[in-house]
């Protein structure tokens, strides 16, 4: 397990009329945390397993967040959402405390409002259609990626692809993979456990025909985003921070880890089946 905690980094539908107009002046929220006693929501794309209302106690991600946030003393709950605008829209206009993701597209404006704290560092492969491609496929070089269509999410940096002449097509990793199977794309770039945990959940039939390509890519952060605008902002930034440290010293991060992926080497890489699942 320290080898994969070597990759941590610190660093709604309207219901009726009994719903109280409070909560229908945000626009709509994706889970029942908008009625919940927290007073602050840390409002995330659904992406699972590591942050998902699918995943027991939220996914591996979620749950190193609230744990950090309950020990710095600061009441939060995190909230997922289908769609990253959404994160966006709570973020930028509604000023709340702080949001959580990765593929962040911020402006350099917005930039200088927000305080970045690392979590965790995803690694990432790249995953081809074996049936579209029966004789493997190779990315390595800039020259392979000509004329291809690449998968990528919202976000993400993209300038190598189309440099290089591959076309990009943008959707969650869900629809990406989707996509690879209807041949819309040739190859996509994802954490190896979300991918496994998508094709089980949804393409069970599917999973042998979805290839991981030998070489890694480059990883990707997944980040707690504080809002120097928000009266806790730079406060909770600073205790979150701390919090992660000390979880990691003694241990708990580790034993999060170990709940949500199993032991071992195997287990820190890959999601143990679905029994995580609610």
């Amino acid at each position: 397990m320290m080898q994969l905690f070597a990759k941590i980094i610190f660093a709604a539908v309207a219901l009726g009329m009994m719903v109280p107009n409070q909560a229908l002046a945000t626009g709509p929220r994706v889970t029942t945390s908008l009625f919940s006693p927290h007073h602050n929501q840390i409002h995330a794309v659904d992406f699972p397993p590591f942050v998902s209302s699918e995943v027991v106690d939220g996914g591996v991600v979620s749950e190193i967040i609230t744990t950090a946030m309950r020990r710095s003393e600061i009441d939060a709950v995190v909230t997922t959402h289908p769609v990253e605008r959404m994160v966006y829209y709570y973020l930028l206009q509604e000023k709340v405390m702080a949001v959580a993701g990765w593929h962040f597209d911020f402006t350099k404006a917005q930039r200088e409002q927000l305080i970045f704290v690392p979590v965790v560092s995803l690694t990432e492969r790249y995953f081809y259609y074996k049936p579209s491609h029966p004789q493997g496929l190779n990315v390595a070089n800039a020259t392979d990626l000509k004329g291809l269509r690449y998968g990528a999410h919202q976000g993400e940096e993209t300038e190598r692809y189309s440099k290089a002449g591959a076309e990009v097509v943008y959707g969650r990793t869900v629809t990406l993979l989707k996509k690879l199977q209807r041949g819309e794309v040739d190859f996509i770039c994802a954490p190896p456990r979300s991918v496994e945990w998508l094709l089980e959940r949804y393409m069970k039939n599917e999973k042998q025909n979805v290839i991981a390509m030998p070489e890694e890519a480059e990883p990707d952060v997944f980040y707690m985003v504080f809002n120097r605008q928000h009266s806790l902002g730079e406060q909770a930034a600073e205790k979150f921070r701390a919090a992660l440290i000390a979880m990691e010293k003694d241990g708990t991060l580790a034993r999060i880890t170990s709940k949500h992926f199993g032991d071992g080497e195997l287990g820190g890489l890959f999601l143990k089946r679905l029994e995580m699942i609610k």
